[in-house]
């Protein structure tokens, strides 16, 4: 078969307007199907491979097989047999790897630079025909397998997950346990057979025809096709086609229960769960998720609204569930009030009565229409992934759709399917309906073992299903015509003189207007940024806490309202931070002046009931008390930011502060909030200054500005001084409620210059990988150990971390600065070659140009947001990497990593409980 302009490649791909790349698909003679994918501005190629094999074809003697081969696969080939080799050489060339198990498909996938490409190929494709399984890696993966299963011990979803596999039919390959663990792939410890299993495991279902393989760089397609034939034709064909699960999800008796759960968190929460069967060919008419649009819908007059307006429920989630070839659960997920936990029945009654209504009056075309305008406002104008994102998205698509929907298939949705929509919502009924009940105070009688879950299955009595089923509801209304929602046209024309920066306009004292009409992105989509500085958000723990239960008040009182907004494509979000709050509006240009506008005025007149003050300040304080048992690394990342950053307060405090809050002092709080205020607009995007001219009017009218009050913030506190005030190096500083220890080092650039800034983006991409691979590969530390580059109001920040579950924080905090001292010990010319080429790819990365809208709104906020804006600091610092050579960088970062002045640590163990 010839391997370049190939009469069988498929090019009839649906596309976005918006999509600048070309795509084709070619099927190898060993019968891999391979999607080609031309981006001519990519600077970097990504190769994803998703196979048709999952923790469904574990064996039962061996669950936790499919994962573990996952693992395996990393650790060498016959060609490159160094467990460390494919790390090394994607890292080498400014790549990145990953890959995960699910239920019936596995995803690998990576991305190097596009120079680079065939050579990682060469790496990458001989997983899946010559891996070399080495068995001296085999005792470690499991020991990796076990680790990364007992950090997740506490994790309330897995353990929810687990309870769910343990009330499912056992015949059906869902009840399996997916990750597994040192139980289920051992024999007491012994792993002499598990080499075999994995072996027959891979030669079963690793095979061509069970593959699909996406290529995606700035190569041409005829180039990308001659990769695809050169390095994945031997793949071994011929295994077995895929076809559905033929056991059913749920046996008889697993249905019309309810499922007592009991979680390690404060928790209420609801989950109503109907069986249903695959959905796997609705895709073209997306009948789940219309059904899922009018039970989910916000509005006023909806199920959600009158759920909560009678102070039932905070929040409802509609659609979600496991799903598979066989099965669908269609979820309704509810988070609970007090009284909410009191008064299920009633829910479930309105949940069911809502479903009625729906059948009897909700199945019509105008409706399914307006959805079919909202999808296709998104499909016209979407915002262009990364090309690195995309193809494992691709990959897994390729098994589910039609070619010619590759990519269309999210967004298709032909016409309402009356009959299928009729057959699915006759299946939501009460026979059909699990309801999972997770409250730490639910009656229980079994314990699932392996995550260690107490919970109960008992059938629905006879009588809460008669009452269930003559389910009606008179008073839950049906979506309106959304006033929001019509077809969008084009973006307005540029004015001149077109910018690539924002400009900044001081339109008062104490309001300053950042403005860009985008130049690049021409789609009518915009952001809004409303920064205000209060000194009454920022005074104290007790005053931040006010803050952020009047955000959380807001978000709920608001979100009813403006529910039709955000179907229409325009959405918004109310948080505080270390300056004050700040409003964030995003979506569609027409329509998002009009929205902030409200939003504003609202933000000075809005009241709120005592019911949701008291439920809400309770959420907040459970949330905030239970975060000790959060993930330890998580924690230390929030501990470091509260040691740094002023006005920043640990949530142990902010609950503590929050306790003592009484509706009357809230109240006098409120009424000083914005006593004080200094407002930063940002506005960019498909908008001029006449159109934002009623905002920033509006802005002027509802707030009396002061100038000046984000320059009076103080600075980011220097590490050496919080070291003599004994906050850091106190090994053990932080007890939490989670089994695992976690350390990390923290090193602090002495300043905010350009070149220390450099100087620690450099360090971290360098040390990355030697840090993976002496802290996790080879000593087994712990599952997740890992650097980052943190810069906290332009002062850099290098931070190096482990967390472990069999090793104690003195020692992980031994082993961190072992491990940086023997890597200074290697700062000579041994290094050169690898640090230049870690240099030449920061150089491109930095001026890698934005994606899309989003990431350069994200960018370009996060530089105005501080006092001090700069927007060549990326630009500065890639030339700052060029005018230097390698050798005085290696002298610069020995320097950083030998000055223990600017480092510290800072840990997390275990609480004795």
């Amino acid at each position: 078969m010839e391997p370049s302009n190939s009469l069988e490649r498929f090019t009839d791909i649906i596309k976005s307007p918006t999509d600048h790349r070309h795509y084709a698909m070619v099927r190898l003679p060993n019968g891999l199907r391979c999607a080609l994918v031309h981006d001519p501005d990519a600077q970097q190629s990504t190769a994803a491979v998703a196979v048709a094999a999952g923790h469904f074809q574990d064996p039962n003697d061996t669950q936790g097989l499919a994962h573990f081969l996952e693992h395996m696969l990393f650790l060498g080939t016959h060609k490159y047999p160094e467990a460390t080799a494919y790390q090394d050489f994607t890292h080498q060339h400014g790549g990145h790897h990953n890959a995960w198990t699910g239920t019936e498909y596995s995803s690998y996938y990576c991305s190097v630079d596009a120079t680079s490409f065939a050579a990682a190929l060469d790496r990458f494709s001989r997983f899946f025909y010559e891996p070399t399984f080495n068995p001296e890696w085999i005792a470690k993966e499991v020991n990796a397998i076990e680790s990364e299963f007992q950090m997740k011990r506490k994790d309330e979803l897995r353990r929810l997950y687990q309870v769910h596999k343990a009330t499912a039919n056992p015949a059906h390959p869902f009840s399996k346990f997916s990750v597994g663990n040192f139980a289920t792939l051992t024999e007491n410890g012994d792993t002499t057979g598990l080499d075999h299993r994995m072996r027959e495991f891979f030669a079963t279902w690793y095979r061509a025809n069970r593959m699909t393989l996406v290529l995606a760089g700035p190569q041409s397609l005829d180039e990308l096709e001659q990769l695809a034939h050169q390095h994945f034709s031997a793949i071994v064909g011929n295994g077995p086609s895929a076809s559905p699960e033929q056991a059913a999800l749920y046996l008889p008796e697993q249905r019309a229960v309810q499922l007592n759960v009991r979680p390690l968190k404060d928790a209420r929460r609801l989950i109503l769960a109907f069986a249903l069967p695959s959905i796997d060919d609705d895709y073209p008419y997306k009948t789940t998720s219309f059904i899922a649009h009018l039970l989910g819908y916000e509005g006023p007059g909806s199920l959600y609204a009158e759920l909560h307006h009678a102070n039932l429920i905070n929040s409802l989630a509609a659609g979600g569930g496991i799903s598979g070839s066989n099965f669908k659960d269609f979820n309704l997920n509810m988070q609970l009030t007090a009284e909410g936990l009191a008064k299920t029945d009633q829910i479930i009654m309105a949940v069911l009565g809502a479903v009625e209504r729906i059948k009897n009056e909700g199945l019509e075309d105008w409706r399914y229409r307006e959805r079919q305008v909202a999808i296709a406002n998104a499909f016209r104008f979407q915002e262009p992934a990364r090309t690195a994102d995309l193809a494992p998205q691709l990959a897994i698509n390729m098994h589910h759709y039609e070619p010619h929907d590759l990519i269309f298939g999210d967004y298709r949705m032909d016409q309402l399917n009356t009959t299928k929509a009729r057959e699915l919502l006759n299946l939501m009924h009460v026979d059909n309906l699990r309801a999972t009940l997770i409250h730490r105070e639910v009656e229980v009688d079994q314990h699932e073992p392996i995550y260690g879950t107490d919970y109960q299955l008992r059938p629905f009595t006879e009588e809460q299903k008669d009452k269930w089923r003559n389910a009606q509801t008179k008073s839950i209304q049906l979506p309106a015509p959304n006033p929001y929602l019509h077809p969008l046209s084009s973006p307005l024309p540029l004015e001149e003189p077109i910018s690539r920066q924002p400009q900044c306009y001081q339109l008062a004292e104490g309001l300053t207007l950042w403005h860009l009409q985008d130049p690049d992105f021409r789609a009518p989509k915009a952001h809004i940024y409303c920064q205000f500085t209060l000194p009454n958000v920022t005074a104290s723990a007790r005053h931040y806490a006010s803050a952020r239960l009047w955000c959380e008040l807001m978000i709920d009182r608001l979100n009813e309202d403006c529910y039709d907004a955000e179907i229409a494509g325009l959405h918004f979000n109310i948080y505080p931070q270390h300056y004050g709050i700040t409003l964030h509006i995003s979506g569609y240009s027409q329509g998002i002046v009009e929205l902030s506008k409200d939003l504003l005025q609202r933000m000075r007149s809005t009241s709120f009931s005592d019911s949701r003050f008291a439920d809400i300040k309770q959420k907040l304080c459970v949330n905030w008390q239970s975060a000790l048992a959060n993930k330890p690394l998580n924690l230390l990342f929030a501990r470091l930011n509260v040691l740094l950053q002023p006005h920043m307060y640990a949530l142990s405090d902010l609950a503590e502060a929050l306790d003592t809050i009484t509706r009357a002092s809230f109240d006098a709080w409120h009424e000083q909030l914005f006593a004080a205020v200094e407002l930063k607009l940002f506005a960019h995007g498909d908008l001029t200054p006449n159109v934002l001219k009623p905002l920033t009017d509006c802005a002027s009218q509802s707030f009396s500005m002061q100038a000046d009050l984000q320059a009076n913030m103080p600075a980011t506190r220097d590490l050496e001084q919080l070291k003599h005030a004994g906050k850091l190096d106190a090994r053990g500083q932080l007890e939490t409620h989670h089994s695992d220890h976690a350390a990390m080092l923290v090193i602090q650039g002495p300043d905010t210059s350009v070149l220390q800034q450099t100087n620690m983006l450099l360090l971290n991409q360098f040390i990355q990988p030697h840090l993976f691979n002496e802290l996790r590969t080879r000593q087994q530390l712990g599952y997740l150990v890992g650097s980052t580059y943190m810069p906290i109001e332009q002062r850099p920040h290098l931070l190096m971390y482990v967390q472990s579950s069999n090793q104690q924080a003195e020692h992980l905090c031994d082993a961190l600065d072992e491990f940086r001292q023997h890597f200074l010990s290697q700062f000579d010319d041994r290094i050169h070659d690898e640090l230049e080429q870690v240099k030449g790819y920061l150089i491109r990365k930095l001026r890698e140009p934005d994606t899309n809208l989003r990431l350069r709104s994200q960018r370009l906020w996060s530089t105005i947001s501080p006092a001090d804006v700069s927007f060549d600091r990326l630009e500065q610092m890639a030339l700052e990497l060029e005018s230097n050579t390698t050798l005085f960088f290696i002298k610069q970062l020995a320097e950083i990593l030998a000055t223990t002045g600017h480092h510290g640590y800072i840990t997390a163990t275990p609480k004795e409980l």
